[in-house]
């Protein structure tokens, strides 16, 4: 009775959405804006981001790379005559920061604390709509339980404090939680096709079109746009979203033609030595088989960055003997022979995918730091609890998909006995982000190896994350195998 006396009062000042949004925006202001601030150091590749965007390391001698967080910058006072090619669509939250950073500012100095607020102001209405969609119809305790839990997932001080970094992560991330919001939120609460179609494509766009390298995430975004055609019963919104799929499709396919990869070098290299030979047996043997001159095994477990190497890194023999002669598609074909070399980068890639940030980075200024590279673990429980509670081994993923699909599966065939066609719709949403999470592993292992593994396998914990929340809020509805579309809250 108290609890439910307490619930009454509670929902007479906020609702479950609004209380997410609280949990996700308070800390993240205490991370993001109050001394001592918070963020990402840089690993190198702020170069391409900055340059692309007119701004400037201000003093490059005493720069720290990988120690410390440094949040002023420099803009350019002149045109650019250089140009890195870097196209992301983080450059448009670059782009709103600096006018905002102009205008409340400086002209002259980039400060990115900015950058943080435009991320946190595009965050939290997703954060808001993923709660109301989540927690409908439910009972009113549950819903606030189901506010708690989302609020301390996508709120973790691990995910908020890319918003003070020029990474792409930050906006794949906020462009990611929109997808699902959207998803769940005009089937579920609101029902509009059309409002639908317009956000799911600019969703799509954000979190996509964040990296290169999330390019193959279009098979999961199809997959989940399959599973509606089983909800709309009018042709012409179904050939709406045919089309809008196949122009999304066709628009990404062209744009990973069509840029550059300008850490091709640099990522093949990684792919090579920090992944198919990293912990090979017979690292000459793989090299032999692909047409490579297995003495190239002696770079095993070296960085593109090292000082020193067996073989100079900017020899034009290491480029034509080793990088020419191998691609993304050599490297696919090895791990296919050599399973046993990808059963071991991804189970390593499942310790790293827990720590969602770079362990290696430094979170602090280097004023406010006691040491370099010291980090900050604000707001963490979340991720300290998938860190310490859950397995390390990949295939615990897999035994985790088969029962979660299983699950859902049900519903799904229920859907089809009983014409409810969200339950179907639903069934092909968890099958979308199922994929793209393997997908986001499989990617990362061919694409760099071990190299920055955290920030290539960021995604996979949001998916993770996503699945997590969507299979525990559907259980406090008790809503598995029925359609959860009752009276509203």
């Amino acid at each position: 009775m108290k609890v439910r006396n307490f619930v009454n009062s509670l929902s007479r000042y906020i609702s479950p959405a609004w209380l997410a949004v609280l949990i996700v925006g308070i800390p993240a202001i205490l991370l993001l804006f109050v001394p001592p601030i918070n963020g990402l150091a840089d690993n190198g590749d702020y170069f391409m981001v900055l340059n692309s965007n007119d701004l400037y390391i201000q003093n490059p001698d005493n720069y720290q790379y990988n120690s410390y967080f440094q949040n002023i910058y420099g803009i350019r006072q002149f045109y650019n005559e250089t140009t890195t090619g870097f196209l992301s669509t983080g450059q448009l939250f670059i782009t709103v920061a600096i006018w905002l950073n102009k205008l409340f500012f400086s002209s002259s100095l980039f400060d990115l604390r900015f950058l943080g607020l435009v991320y946190l102001a595009a965050l939290l209405p997703a954060i808001y709509l993923l709660t109301r969609a989540l927690t409908f119809g439910m009972k009113k305790s549950r819903g606030y339980i189901s506010a708690v839990i989302l609020g301390f997932m996508f709120g973790d001080g691990m995910y908020i404090i890319y918003f003070n970094s020029f990474y792409p992560e930050a906006a794949a991330y906020i462009g990611l939680l929109y997808f699902a919001a959207v998803l769940f939120y005009f089937f579920r609460v609101k029902t509009s096709v059309y409002g639908f179609s317009i956000c799911m494509l600019v969703s799509v766009l954000v979190f996509i079109g964040a990296y290169r390298q999330f390019l193959f995430l279009i098979i999961g975004v199809v997959i989940a746009a399959a599973g509606l055609l089983t909800y709309l019963s009018n042709r012409t919104q179904q050939l709406t979203l045919i089309a809008t799929v196949l122009g999304l499709t066709g628009m990404f396919v062209t744009l990973y033609a069509l840029t550059p990869d300008i850490t091709y070098d640099r990522d093949v290299y990684h792919s090579v030595n920090r992944g198919l030979n990293l912990n090979a047996d017979s690292p000459e043997e793989i090299l032999a088989e692909g047409d490579v001159n297995p003495q190239y095994s002696l770079l095993r477990g070296t960085s593109y960055y090292d000082e020193f190497s067996p073989v100079p890194l900017s020899s034009e023999t290491l480029k034509a003997d080793l990088i020419n002669q191998t691609n993304y598609l050599w490297i696919t074909a090895s791990y296919l022979l050599n399973p046993q070399e990808l059963s071991k980068l991804l189970t390593l890639g499942v310790q790293d995918m827990y720590l969602v940030k770079p362990n290696e980075l430094g979170n602090y200024l280097e004023k406010d730091s006691r040491e370099a590279g010291q980090k900050t673990h604000f707001f963490a429980l979340f991720s300290q609890i998938k860190a310490a509670a859950f397995p390390k081994n990949f295939g615990f993923f897999l035994l985790l998909a088969a029962v979660i699909l299983f699950v859902y599966g049900i519903g799904f065939y229920q859907g089809l006995r009983k014409k409810e066609r969200w339950l179907c719709f639903r069934f092909f949403i968890i099958l979308g982000l199922f994929v793209n999470f393997f997908m986001t592993f499989i990617v990362a292992v061919i694409y760099t190896g071990d190299a920055d593994f955290t920030r290539h396998l960021f995604l996979t914990s949001v998916y993770f994350d996503l699945i997590l929340l969507i299979f525990i809020t559907d259980m406090l509805g008790g809503r598995f195998w029925s359609d959860e579309r009752r009276s509203v809250e």
